[in-house]
């Protein structure tokens, strides 16, 4: 084998493992988009709701919240206070960030439950005692909303 052969072979091998590389990079890029859509809420925004997510009485916030007592929930008969009634929640996210609620305003009382971009939790997957406002179980008791990067705390 001449010089010149090793090197034509060795130069094709590169090629080779380069255009694989850019093939594997246009891929990536090719499939990346805008995070899924949680259920029932618009794009970009964390959607709370005073009962099952397909009752469609909700409220919608596009960033954090740290006090839900002077919101209520669009589509309700009357003016129901989004504060320790949110019962489900849905995030659609643009941007990958999750919802995070808190049991009091501030982000305070520790966390009732948090939902994942493009995810949501219905009622019957959240806890509850009946008694609305309590701090010890998840459906009724959120007061605030914490919108964070992604963190490693598990989320519905």
């Amino acid at each position: 084998m001449t010089k010149k052969n090793r090197n034509t072979g060795l130069g094709k091998r590169i090629a080779s493992v380069a255009g694989a590389t850019a093939l594997l990079v246009a891929g990536a890029v090719a499939t990346a988009g805008p995070a899924a859509a949680g259920p029932n809420c618009a794009s970009g925004y964390h959607c709370v709701f005073i009962s099952s997510i397909e009752n469609n009485v909700k409220h919608s916030y596009f960033s954090s919240d740290s006090d839900f007592t002077n919101d209520t929930f669009v589509g309700a008969p009357a003016d129901v206070p989004v504060n320790d009634y949110v019962a489900a929640a849905s995030n659609s996210s643009s941007s990958g960030y999750e919802s995070h609620y808190y049991y009091d305003i501030n982000y305070g009382g520790g966390l009732v439950f948090c939902v994942n971009p493009g995810s949501s939790v219905d009622l019957w997957s959240l806890s509850d005692d009946g008694d609305w406002g309590n701090g010890r179980y998840q459906r009724n008791e959120a007061s605030s909303l914490r919108v964070r990067s992604t963190t490693s705390i598990p989320c519905f």
